[in-house]
């Protein structure tokens, strides 16, 4: 099962602490939209205070998937060429090379790097479904979300086609896994133990096709 996640509700999934505290790092997570026209985070890692964040997320115009940092004074944005079609099961990945690098997949496709200078520092997050900003949640997905994973390197094109083809993420370069939420039934992290609190009761929905 995946968890159903509706903006209007202000549903979101979150842990307090980061798995990453320094780049490089990789996000992904398979997807699925219902709806669009606002910008939706799938996940990131963040401060609590609102000043920052790495994340993953689906751009309001058009339907793409992107990888976006912000240091309270700067933003930067990689925004996958491809886009996706809603009520349909997808995987994003946002790959933060480093400071000044950050690429955005869609199915493993449609990559776009941004390299635009921007220092996230403090970070002590890790969200899902939302992120933070002045200190509140905001930018609520309205999707369902499943199999989110963290890694503390910069996963490769090769390893990126592997997790868009249904290999769950700790068959993935899992020595360097720091956060792993399957989001079957259980709200767990299983790989680094965070706690994670289910903020407004997103429920349990039909999970994607993955190769245990």
């Amino acid at each position: 099962m995946a968890y159903d996640f509706t903006a209007a509700s202000s549903r979101s999934l979150t842990a307090n602490s980061a798995p990453v505290t320094s780049l490089p790092m990789t996000i992904a997570a398979w997807f699925n939209r219902k709806s669009s026209g606002t910008n939706h985070f799938i996940a990131a890692v963040d401060t609590s205070s609102g000043t920052g964040f790495n994340g993953l997320f689906l751009t309001a115009s058009p339907n793409a998937v992107g990888a976006s940092s912000n240091n309270g004074a700067s933003f930067a944005l990689a925004q996958t060429s491809t886009t996706y079609s809603l009520n349909e099961w997808n995987h994003g990945a946002a790959v933060f090379a480093s400071s000044s690098s950050r690429t955005a997949y869609l199915n493993a496709g449609g990559s776009s790097t941004n390299t635009t200078a921007i220092a996230v520092s403090g970070v002590n997050n890790t969200t899902i479904g939302a992120r933070y900003a002045s200190g509140s949640l905001g930018a609520f997905a309205n999707a369902l979300i499943a199999e989110v994973g963290i890694w503390n390197v910069a996963l490769t094109v090769a390893e990126i086609a592997s997790l868009a083809d249904g290999m769950t993420c700790d068959k993935v370069r899992p020595q360097s896994l720091v956060f792993y939420a399957p989001l079957v039934r259980d709200l767990q992290d299983v790989r680094g133990g965070l706690t994670i609190t289910n903020n407004n009761t997103a429920t349990v929905a039909n999970h994607p096709r993955v190769y245990a």
